[in-house]
């Protein structure tokens, strides 16, 4: 069946930053009316949407689900369906997996795992250096071609400033968006933890906020000088908050990115050497992250919230806390996630929502992220629903989660990507 009617949902508009009782009319994949335009489908899948949300699929701005090569920690196919459990009906794949994807051939080989095994969308990032080495440029023109949105060498460092500022160039005349995780490497001197209190009562190496706001700054500088079109990453630091939104008032036309887990967490999740909260950036003070909930009240376009989804099995959780594998596993609950900061009162519904859909699906350059008629029917629906998220209930493969045994309002009950009913919790045992 082709034809499906979502009824009367409340519809989640983040373009317009409202919510209304619609239906939903989508034939052959794609949005053919909305409201008093939903009467045009002959014979179609109903679905009673009277007690739910609806909202646009989620956009992920990060991902890993370690295809190809690290396949015996997650495979696509598993992490996509623990996706589209949260809503997420596109992700942005991260380039360091092994081999890197530094080449169209492994760009293409990306493409080819997602069209066979998941039910998201994906838009692949390329290596912006060889193997990330930081020093020779990758072949942007080529990358392009071949399908990648844009580059970046993850946390990886760049062996000159120089070298970054010709990476930008080539990046600008090559149209691709340039994804950039700050840290000056050298002051982060190899640290594992926020340089604050915590740290220095642990004996663990510390990073200093400074690390990441040098690197904003220079950043910052950089793409006056290139033009390139420049995406901040994982931002932790309210210093680093702070020069980004002294940029974007200048005019300057930069887009950043908050990972959801940042906005639940400080320094002090660390004590008792705590390995499921060793992440990079690492989690901060409690003003940095009062700051960065600041950000998600202000409503300020440019932003986008992300799963930086990293999942690992146990072993990678079980050593010194220098020596474990940072990254947590969050795809799952991003929505979820976002959804309690709404019930904190930090943000109104829409505005969250468009971190996830609008805001992400305009830094990236798409015509997505909003419900309308001629669009992709890309589509979350979700109620108020009390539930625990419990290792049995646990899509990922990833088993390191600070969040097992936490409870939450909101549950997805629908996914559907590109018309097509993807996720149901019905016909699941959750």
């Amino acid at each position: 069946m082709n034809e499906i009617l979502i009824k009367s949902g409340q519809v989640i508009n983040p373009l317009v930053k409202i919510v209304e009782k619609l239906d939903i009319a989508i034939k052959d994949g794609i949005v053919v009316g909305v409201g008093n335009n939903a009467n045009v489908l002959e014979n179609p899948k109903i679905i009673d949407a009277s007690d739910c949300y609806v909202s646009p699929g989620l956009i992920d701005l990060a991902v890993r689900f370690r295809e190809p090569g690290l396949e015996q920690e997650a495979t696509v196919e598993r992490e996509s369906k623990a996706a589209i459990s949260s809503g997420v009906t596109t992700v942005c794949y991260m380039p360091d997996t092994q081999p890197v994807i530094d080449t169209p051939g492994q760009v293409k080989l990306v493409q080819n795992i997602f069209n066979q095994s998941s039910d998201c969308k994906v838009y692949p990032l390329a290596a912006l250096t060889r193997n990330l080495n930081g020093d020779q440029l990758s072949s942007m023109m080529e990358l392009r071609q071949a399908g990648a949105i844009g580059v970046t060498n993850c946390l990886y460092p760049m062996k000159t400033p120089l070298v970054l500022r010709r990476a930008m160039e080539y990046a600008a005349g090559q149209d691709l968006i340039f994804f950039y995780q700050p840290l000056n490497h050298s002051l982060s001197n190899n640290g594992c933890a926020h340089e604050g209190k915590v740290a220095t009562r642990l004996g663990l190496t510390g990073i200093p906020s400074a690390a990441e706001a040098s690197a904003v700054a220079e950043a910052i500088e950089l793409m006056k000088l290139t033009n390139v079109k420049l995406h901040l990453c994982r931002i932790s630091s309210f210093d680093s908050l702070s020069l980004i939104l002294d940029a974007q008032k200048s005019g300057l036309d930069i887009s950043f990115d908050i990972a959801i887990h940042q906005l639940f967490f400080t320094e002090e999740s660390l004590n008792g050497y705590n390995t499921m909260a060793h992440v990079q950036p690492p989690y901060r003070t409690e003003e940095d992250l009062t700051k960065l909930r600041d950000a998600l009240e202000i409503g300020r376009n440019n932003m986008a919230i992300c799963s930086d989804h990293q999942p690992h099995n146990q072993d990678a959780k079980k050593a010194p806390f220098p020596e474990t594998q940072s990254g947590i596993s969050t795809i799952q609950l991003l929505l979820p996630l976002l959804l309690e900061i709404v019930n904190d009162g930090i943000s109104d519904l829409p505005s969250a929502i468009s971190k996830v859909t609008y805001d992400p699906a305009k830094i990236l350059g798409l015509n997505s992220g909003i419900i309308k008629e001629g669009l992709d029917a890309d589509i979350c629906i979700f109620r108020k629903n009390k539930w625990k998220f419990t290792i049995d209930k646990n899509l990922s493969s990833g088993e390191n989660s600070p969040f097992f045994g936490r409870e939450f309002n909101n549950r997805v009950e629908k996914t559907i990507c590109r018309g097509k009913i993807v996720f149901d919790i019905n016909e699941l045992n959750l």
